[in-house]
């Protein structure tokens, strides 16, 4: 038997009848499936779309090295009154993308207990290694969806971003095997 915690709600696994702790059936509560999410973010973005006049560029896609340059521009641009370059979906309003996840990790870490604050060993090297991924992401053009979409285009700077980003990873993973075992 599962129980959500959260709630205090808990059911069986062959039985979707959602029942408190003293037996008596749930009212209120929803479920929210991907489905319901994949139809919301749809009509979201549409509205966006026609009301705001957000037309993204192709495979922006959700891109945390592009969304938040552009975030960090943006909010410059208006408030300093620079130039500095956006994307065209990021002209009118700024894309949100990277406090959403920010935000979004944040309450979930907390609602399931799981939230603790970790000091890096090394915190210079840490933000080095941050600054870097984050300038190669933007060197290649964005993050990996897009590094995909731009590979799956016949983009020549999109095949070799691929290929660095995969090799990174495979590189990555050994060195973090090798590091874990001395």
């Amino acid at each position: 038997m599962s129980s959500y915690v959260a709630s205090g709600f808990s059911r069986t696994k062959g039985n979707e009848e959602q029942t408190n702790h003293q037996g008596e059936r749930a009212r209120g509560v929803v479920r929210v499936t991907a489905v319901h999410m994949g139809v919301i973010a749809g009509i979201l973005a549409v509205a966006a779309e026609a009301f705001f006049e957000v037309r993204p560029p192709e495979a922006y896609g959700v891109c945390m090295a592009c969304h938040g340059r552009d975030l960090v521009n943006w909010t410059i641009n208006t408030l300093a009154a620079t130039a500095l370059p956006v994307a065209p979906a990021s002209l009118v309003y700024p894309l949100l993308t990277t406090i959403g996840v920010f935000a979004g990790g944040l309450i979930a870490a907390r609602r399931h207990g799981e939230f603790r604050w970790v000091l890096p060993d090394h915190p210079a090297k840490t933000f080095l290694y941050g600054a870097l991924v984050m300038n190669f992401a933007l060197v290649a053009g964005g993050c990996a969806i897009r590094l995909t979409l731009r590979t799956a285009a016949g983009e020549p700077l999109g095949a070799a971003g691929f290929g660095a980003m995969a090799a990174g990873i495979v590189l990555g993973t050994r060195w973090l095997r090798w590091r874990a075992t001395r």
